[in-house]
């Protein structure tokens, strides 16, 4: 009976990471350099320039002025102050939609010189917003379509998890366990190493990103307490977002209260925190009222939040204690847990090294179950040795096409057209391409020459970033532009790592004889 549960098991364990295998693969690499998404976004936009010595006072009176200028009817204002992961001044409006004029209703971003406080000019780019977004909205598909793939993938992946510690009675002793050149024996001992190590790092992301995604795949229970439709949809939302307050009076008369009174209050009752927004909301309507947003370190949260509003003969602050209801709160906190909100440099590099074991975990999953479909049969029939190529190119090209993302970013022309657009056509093209490479080219060396071609685009983004900007690994040295100088390292370190991994496989392949019958799946 044992026996046959185990057996029940393992395969659901493996039919459950190969139907949605290359799909996972591209969620937890796109996820896993998401982590990064504001210090991407920052080398993605070169024009913008750096403001760290800038007080607030004085970068407020710069956005204002501008906000002034540019955005006098728009009924909401945000100001983001200068901080570690952007160390640049940015204002935001809500730009209302005027049908007469064809303006549609929008929200516009805009970083700012902080010499002169004029808005800096910066190319169209996708940034790496759009580069996180990918790992769960897909791109070229409708986000629903998006959402629901995404969606049945986590599961499958969390049953994966679930099935693969049942099945393997010893696997911390496993995990302990690696023999090299023992072909499968070996791929499964690397397997193990890629899933156990971070086990509780791949239950949290995987069970936190399907609940994230519950709107969609509990779409029903919604429907049967608010109504169907997407106004009714809101209504759920909206008060999944609810945020409990403390409101105390103060001393700042209605008249006198603005952003700098507001900000001088806010600053003496959070002494030990930077500040991170400031907005006015509703402007020009009785529900006016001012934002104070300053980064915590405390916990998992990432924010405080404090709002003004003249509604009294004194005015009164709202601070905010968390989120109204307890299922509210554990899905905020899940939030948070998922996208690292509240971490600094160093536990993002943890989230990133742990989001690439799964990758890993993945792809070396896919290799074994490969492996095993070559072993069955003298001849591998033709499905199987295309599904052999083309995971090669499934593996390998997705890191080359996020290279080649980078580098169109710098490539482009600056007033080209849809430029934004044509970056993410490039990342996929690039993908495309490793695949059809793998699936017409017979050759038993394309790991190599994939991993080859990954080396020299990571190689080239920093060479290419010098010659097309005034940023350099020496300026940005210079400069102490950590994240411009952290950005380029980073490139060539995964150039070097790239670049060892296919110099170990070519003297593999040099130095082993290989088979002529069958295809060459490692």
């Amino acid at each position: 009976m044992k026996a046959r549960f185990r057996q029940s098991m393992g395969w659901l364990h493996t039919w459950s990471g190969v139907v949605f295998a290359w799909l996972l693969y591209f969620i937890f690499v796109t996820g896993s350099v998401g982590y990064f998404e504001n210090e991407i976004d920052r080398w993605m936009k070169p024009e913008i320039v750096t403001s760290n010595d800038i007080s607030d006072k004085q970068a407020i009176d710069l956005a204002m002025a501008q906000l002034g200028e540019h955005a006098d009817d728009a009924s909401q204002w945000y100001v983001s102050l200068p901080t570690s992961r952007d160390p640049y001044i940015e204002i935001s409006w809500l730009q209302p939609g005027d049908p007469e004029k064809q303006v549609r209703r929008q929200w516009y971003e805009k970083p700012l010189e902080p010499n002169t406080g004029d808005i800096t000019s910066i190319r169209d780019t996708s940034g790496g917003e759009t580069l996180y977004r990918l790992h769960y909205n897909l791109h070229y598909v409708p986000p629903l379509v998006g959402y629901i793939l995404t969606s049945l993938a986590g599961m499958l992946m969390l049953i994966g998890l679930v099935t693969g510690v049942i099945i393997h009675r010893k696997i911390f002793a496993e995990f302990f366990t690696f023999r090299s050149a023992k072909g499968l024996r070996s791929w499964l001992d690397i397997h193990n190493v890629f899933s156990v190590l971070p086990l509780p790092f791949h239950l949290m992301i995987t069970y936190s990103g399907v609940m994230l995604l519950m709107g969609v795949t509990m779409s029903k229970v919604i429907d049967s307490q608010y109504g169907e439709g997407r106004q009714m949809h809101r209504q759920f939302y909206d008060a999944s977002q609810l945020e409990d307050y403390t409101t105390l009076a103060t001393e700042i008369l209605p008249a006198q209260l603005n952003v700098d009174t507001a900000l001088s209050d806010a600053k003496q009752r959070v002494t030990d925190q930077a500040v991170n927004f400031v907005g006015v909301i509703d402007r020009g309507t009785d529900t006016e009222h001012i934002e104070i947003w300053f980064e915590t370190s405390e916990g998992v949260e990432f924010a405080s939040l404090l709002k003004y509003h003249a509604r009294t003969e004194r005015v009164e602050v709202e601070i905010a204690t968390g989120k109204a209801g307890r299922a509210a709160a554990v899905y905020d906190l899940l939030e948070h847990l998922h996208e690292g909100l509240f971490a600094d440099i160093y536990l993002r590099w943890v989230y990133f090294l742990c989001g690439l074991f799964g990758a890993a975990m993945i792809a070396s999953g896919m290799i074994i179950w490969l492996k095993k479909q070559v072993m069955k049969e003298a001849t591998p029939s033709l499905l199987i040795t295309l599904i052999v190529r083309l995971n090669r190119g499934a593996l390998l090209g997705l890191p080359i096409a996020i290279g080649c993302y980078f580098l169109s970013n710098r490539l482009l022309a600056p007033d080209m057209p849809d430029r934004a657009a044509w970056e993410m056509h490039v990342l996929f093209a690039a993908w495309v391409l490793c695949c059809l490479y793998c699936l017409i080219n017979r050759s038993r060396e394309q790991w190599s020459t994939l991993l080859w071609s990954a080396a020299l685009v990571y190689f080239a983004i920093p060479l290419v970033n010098m010659l097309t900007t005034h940023h350099s690994v020496i300026t940005s040295l210079l400069n102490a532009d950590w994240l411009m100088l952290g950005f380029d390292l980073s490139m060539w370190l995964f150039a070097g790592c790239f670049g060892l991994a296919a110099t170990v496989v070519s003297r593999k392949h040099r130095g082993s004889t290989v088979a002529k019958k069958g295809p060459l799946v490692c």
